[in-house]
């Protein structure tokens, strides 16, 4: 199996990363100061979140990845921070991934 992209484009699923944060931080200080559409902001970014966890995952089973199951069960511990170290380390994983198997 050789390494594959992502099907859409890294960009765009860093674009992603960066609007849950944004999403989810005005959420939550418009939760905290008790203003409208707090609810709004944060379904938002739980859906851009939700995006980049499914995106990540399957990028993660499509590939030959060094330490796969570490990766998968973080995942599921710790999605955010999982998928962006992942994001992070991409390019070294699959390097290893090919290495190694």
């Amino acid at each position: 199996m050789e390494k594959r992209d992502f099907k859409i484009s890294s960009t765009l699923v860093w674009l992603l990363v960066i609007g849950y944060f944004i999403f989810t931080g005005f959420g939550a200080l418009f939760k905290i100061m008790h203003w409208e559409y707090s609810f709004f902001l944060l379904m938002m970014g739980l859906m851009f979140l939700f995006s980049i966890w499914i995106i990540v995952l399957s990028d993660m089973f499509n590939n030959k990845i060094y330490n796969k199951a570490f990766w998968i069960i973080s995942m599921f511990i710790i999605p955010i921070i999982a998928s962006v170290f992942y994001l992070i380390q991409r390019k070294r994983l699959l390097r290893l991934g090919e290495k190694f198997s």
